[in-house]
């Protein structure tokens, strides 16, 4: 038996990585695959099919392209699309990234328990055990560790990634519970936890209209959690600024998908010691090249006389997503003086039509780094806009940073900050 077992793990690649990817319908997928996502996907990026799929047709146990539905077959673009998708682009070209994931629409934790699972998959008219029982055999741990089993003949294992919570929203025993599943998963699987780190992600936050935000002070607990012999063997994505889906209160939209996958890459990267930065040599598709390209910032903050200022640097990307880079920026002044509260940098405003610059550092996935000047202002201190048609159209409009913007007859699509037009700055509100 163990001459066999040494054969078969002989075989495998170890430039292969896997991930495992596990939790409920955020990981399942809940927004639709648009045709950006369906083409143009690298053939390092690869799907194992943990249940049968008919449209497409898909067999379990089978690799395949990693095109969306990856998950299973009433699952829509979920995180693992641009996970996969911004791991093959950072790492060498020698190296595939494949995914193998469960998740199941509305399920709890204890659905990936190996002792409490039967509870869940037994609930009469229950919509998680009809999902876990006609793809996943009843038992969807099981059927996980089985396909991890699979990949291992192929590939190394090197991450699990885990969205799950709203249907444990808030539950202090979360973080236990996520710790006894992992370390069976380990276990079964003959791991490390140093060697096979786990990243939970966040919940949708409450000004993105998310219901269960409460539960990110529990994923918060992971890393402590997940600490063995004071090696930190657990991470957590950050869901912040990310957009919902405006029709229900626990599901991101397409483009959150998107941020939220190349988030999680971002973190794992960091956890094997890498700047999440595209691989020289890569060639990007021009499509993919659009999500991670900024094409402009939003360069005004304002508030009345005397408050306090939460900075945030927004940006609009070239396929027309806006991404809050926050907290992925630097931030320095010489006209503030910039605090800390929390995660968030904070400035205070003075009197009545006073004003002030922050400038905000950003590197993108493509190795740009962008130095951008916020304009901090009270509403009495920012000028009147001169009225464009008094200016002829082909007058050149300039960033404070003296890098053309345009023309005024592209006036109305540029977005607001403050401009130089014929030496005058200019707001655009």
């Amino acid at each position: 038996m163990s001459m066999v077992a040494v054969a078969v793990h002989a075989e495998a690649d170890p430039n292969f990585y896997i991930y495992l990817c596990f939790g409920q319908s955020n990981m399942e997928g809940n927004a639709a695959a648009e045709s950006v996502d369906k083409t143009g996907v690298d053939k390092r990026f690869r799907l194992l099919a943990t249940c049968n799929y008919d449209n497409p047709k898909r067999t379990l146990g089978e690799w395949y392209d990693a095109i969306p539905p990856l998950v299973n077959p009433i699952g829509g673009l979920g995180p693992s699309d641009y996970f996969g998708r911004t791991m093959v682009a950072a790492l060498p070209a020698n190296i595939k990234v494949g995914v193998v994931p469960v998740a199941i629409g509305g399920c709890r934790i204890q659905m990936f328990d190996k002792d409490l699972y039967k509870s869940e998959v037994n609930k009469p008219g229950d919509w998680s055990a009809s999902i876990a029982n006609n793809h996943y055999g009843g038992n969807p741990y099981q059927r996980l560790i089985d396909m991890a089993k699979k990949a291992q003949e192929v590939g190394v294992i090197k991450g699990i990634l885990l969205h799950q919570g709203c249907s444990n929203n808030g539950d202090p025993n979360w973080p236990s519970m996520v710790k006894t599943i992992y370390l069976n998963i380990l276990k079964e699987l003959g791991l490390k936890a140093k060697d096979v780190p786990l990243f939970a992600g966040e919940t949708e936050y409450a000004d993105m209209g998310g219901s269960c935000y409460a539960h990110n002070t529990v994923v918060a607990n992971i890393p402590k959690t997940l600490t063995f012999n004071g090696n930190v063997c657990g991470y957590v994505v950050s869901a912040y600024g990310l957009p919902g889906n405006g029709t229900d209160p626990w599901h991101f939209s397409a483009a959150g998908y998107r941020t939220l996958g190349k988030r999680y890459a971002y973190e794992v990267l960091r956890a094997m010691g890498m700047e999440p930065k595209v691989d020289a040599d890569y060639q990007m598709t021009t499509n993919l090249k659009k999500f991670y390209m900024v094409k402009s910032f939003d360069t005004m903050l304002s508030a009345k006389a005397g408050s306090t200022v939460t900075l945030k640097l927004m940006a609009t990307f070239f396929d027309g997503h806006k991404e809050d880079l926050t907290r992925e920026a630097t931030f320095s002044s010489t006209d503030f003086t910039i605090t800390t509260s929390g995660k968030d940098k904070r400035v205070k405003l003075g009197a009545e039509g006073t004003s002030g610059t922050v400038e905000a550092v950003y590197t993108d996935f493509l190795g740009t780094v962008h130095t951008v000047t916020l304009t901090v202002a009270t509403p009495t201190a920012i000028t009147t806009p001169i009225a464009p048609f008094h200016t002829p159209l082909w007058t050149p409009v300039y960033t404070l940073q003296g890098i053309k913007a345009g023309y005024m007859e592209q006036w109305d699509s540029l977005p607001q900050g403050l401009y130089i037009v014929k030496g005058k700055k200019i707001v655009k509100p």
